[in-house]
């Protein structure tokens, strides 16, 4: 039902309106009346209608300065000018206000009908494509959180293999190069002390809150309400790596605050360091360790308790995940570098025994890499035999030793086995080429066949052959092409089909631009 206001210094205008609009329209409802611009202004503001249908020639402020007013508190009301006059000054000025239409007085039944019914059309579908932008809002906004998600899921389902969160701060505009992880944690108090966080109507209204209230401040990407936690990932320019760690103290316990008088609970933060895409997992870890340290309404950064704590595990647990990348990469010299590093850090590494077990642990780790890479079939590798080896050295040399050359093994292991699979792909994508050059035969296809993204496959493939798939087929090709027309047997036309192209100006054009004379000058010089 739409709303009309009709103003006219003359009641029986008025009630001729009312009298046409309550008999004949059935969405179209009179809320109110005027008899004077004045009026019209403050019933305007009260009964805020769709449609207003103002005389011109009214007491004290007229009609068209009465649109004027109305217009700037209320846009997006329909206005309808009834007038005597028909100076070209007053519909020049409503057109100026963007008046819908200007009727002259008398006007007749009909021309009020046929009036509203035209903006009521109008406003259906103002209200269509406003219904149609509000829904789209929330489909872009839904579809951003569940990117947002994804993002964090990587992060946190990520195992030998770290996320890069580089595409994903893309898609949110956010350019600084470093972040932190900070992870909340919510606990007792809230619906009952055991809570499916993710069930509760509650809790979901809670972490819309939360999220909108990180959102309103700052650019960050937000995870799930996974059972009592949440994961964050803020963009971080540092220039003072204290100053920021205090900074960040403060704002997060801010929120905190916001939070305990949104709902009353315990809540509690840990805070990891700032890291780049390629380390940010670390972030993550630490962030989970400050936890364990926080209290209730607290956040706790993991620098205050590394050092309160020095702890020993910690620091050889971040090199742990540097060393992972390198070994994932086929990165001998710097893994062996690193490796050389953990060991130059700790002098006391065989003599003390937390620490040395530390070490077999990241040995098993490296072990496990090894097996995720297909390596398996290799006695060096054998899992009781590999253990049995580090654990009886007798000496911190023989460790030391035993460790890097095991490592440097593994690493060429891994590199030498994402050589024979990139190798394996690109030979099967060659066979697949020679055999089908002369079909249609697109990347989407190839890489389908190969049950490999179209992203991936080009970049293995430019970077195994120096050329990528579209030149590679396309040199393919135009070699057919040459040697069908030195056999001399076929038309230009005839070789353009066989060549796998379906039009002969784009295929003419294609062979000059390789063979620098078109297929008839090349077949001419072979003739």
């Amino acid at each position: 039902m739409y709303k009309l206001m009709v103003v006219d210094d003359e009641q029986i205008t008025i009630e001729s309106v009312k009298y046409i609009v309550e008999n004949e329209m059935d969405d179209i409802k009179v809320v109110s009346t005027a008899i004077s611009g004045r009026m019209a202004i403050e019933q305007a503001h009260l009964e805020r209608p769709d449609i207003v249908m103002m005389d011109i020639k009214m007491p004290g402020i007229n009609g068209l300065e009465a649109v004027r007013e109305i217009k700037r508190m209320h846009n997006n009301i329909k206005f309808v000018i009834v007038s005597a006059f028909e100076y070209f000054e007053y519909a020049q000025q409503a057109v100026e206000l963007g008046v819908t239409e200007y009727l002259t007085k008398p006007v007749n039944k009909a021309s009020i009908i046929d009036t509203l019914l035209k903006i009521k059309a109008e406003l259906d579908r103002e209200k269509i494509k406003f219904d149609q932008q509000i829904k789209t809002q929330e489909k872009m906004k839904k579809m951003l959180e569940d990117v947002e998600h994804s993002c964090i899921y990587s992060l946190l389902l990520s195992q030998g293999h770290r996320v890069k969160i580089s595409k994903y701060k893309e898609l949110f505009e956010i350019t600084e190069k470093q972040g932190y992880i900070f992870v909340l944690q919510i606990k007792g108090d809230m619906e009952q002390e055991t809570v499916w966080l993710d069930e509760s109507e509650g809790i979901q209204k809670f972490y819309s809150f939360f999220r909108d209230e990180l959102k309103r401040k700052s650019r960050c990407i937000v995870g799930p309400m996974m059972f009592d936690r949440v994961v964050v990932y803020m963009p971080q320019d540092m220039k003072d790596e204290y100053q920021q760690r205090v900074s960040s103290i403060d704002y997060l316990e801010g929120i905190l605050s916001v939070l305990s008088e949104r709902r009353a609970g315990h809540y509690k933060m840990g805070i990891g360091s700032v890291r780049d895409d390629e380390s940010i997992s670390i972030s993550y870890q630490e962030a989970l360790k400050a936890l364990n340290y926080s209290a209730d309404n607290k956040a706790v950064h993991i620098a205050d308790v590394t050092m309160n704590a020095g702890n020993t595990n910690f620091d050889i647990f971040t090199d742990e995940q540097k060393l992972i990348n390198l070994i994932e990469k086929g990165d001998e010299h710097a893994s062996t570098n690193l490796l050389n590093e953990i060991f130059n850090k700790y002098p006391e590494f065989y003599t003390r025994e937390n620490i040395r077990n530390r070490l077999v642990e990241l040995m098993v780790v490296a072990h496990r890499i090894a097996i995720e890479n297909g390596i398996e079939n290799d006695s060096y590798l054998e899992y009781s035999n590999y253990i049995n080896q580090i654990l009886s050295c007798d000496s911190s040399d023989t460790f030391k030793s035993m460790c890097i050359g095991k490592i440097r093994y593994i690493v060429n292991k891994v590199q030498m086995t994402k050589k024979k699979k990139i190798s394996s792909i690109v030979d099967k994508a060659n066979r697949i080429i020679d055999e089908r050059f002369g079909s249609e035969l697109t990347l989407d296809d190839i890489s389908k066949e190969l049950s490999i993204s179209p992203q991936y496959f080009s970049r293995l493939y430019k970077d195994e052959m120096g050329i990528n798939f579209i030149e590679q087929l396309t040199k393919k090709r135009i070699d057919n092409a040459k040697r069908l027309i030195e056999e001399g047997e076929y038309s230009v036309k005839e070789i353009c089909y066989m060549s796998g192209y379906s039009d002969p100006n784009y295929f003419s054009r294609l062979f000059k631009k390789h063979e620098g004379v078109s297929p008839s000058l090349y077949q001419k010089s072979k003739g």
